[in-house]
Parts: structure tokens; sequence; C-alpha cells
């Protein structure tokens, strides 16, 4: 049981990694398309808003699916041993 509770911790560790690096890219995408509007008078931050709202709501979703994944790793755990202590 305690390797399927280190895979559990290390999915999580690599999914709120991958919502750090979605945060930043959509950062790096906004900053690209701020110096874009610049440039051509403000069409290129109207075509990277959209990308931006993307990749932040993508680092959202992964994010939610590691709280949902520790959230029912731990009621299962809970279950578990208040099944074994029900059964002494």
């Amino acid at each position: 049981m305690q390797g399927f509770d280190a895979e559990i911790e290390k999915a999580v560790s690599r999914a709120s990694k991958a919502a750090g690096w979605m945060y930043a890219l959509a950062a790096v995408t906004l900053i690209v398309g701020i110096v874009g509007a610049v440039n051509t008078g403000g069409i290129g931050l109207i075509a990277v808003l959209p990308a931006v709202g993307l990749l932040s709501g993508l680092g959202v979703i992964i994010n939610l699916l590691a709280m949902h994944l520790m959230e029912t790793w731990r009621q299962g755990n809970h279950a578990r041993a208040a099944d074994t202590r029900q059964q002494q």
C-alpha cells in the first residue's frame, strides 16, 4: 500500500508542476501579446487573449484534477481505516 501512496504523491506533484508551467506559459504569451500589440496596433493582443485564457484554464483544470485525486485517495484511506477498526 505504501507504493500506491507514493505514486499518488508523485502524480499530484507532477500535476502541480504542469499547472505551474501552464500559468507561466500563459504569462509569457500575454507579455508577447502586449509587445506584439505595440508593434501591430492592438491586433496582437486581441489574437493572444484567447490563448492566454485557454492556457490559464488548462492550468486550473489540471490543478483541480490533482486536488480531486488527492481528496478521493484521502477518503479511501479514511474509509479503509474505519472498516479495519470496525472489524476488530
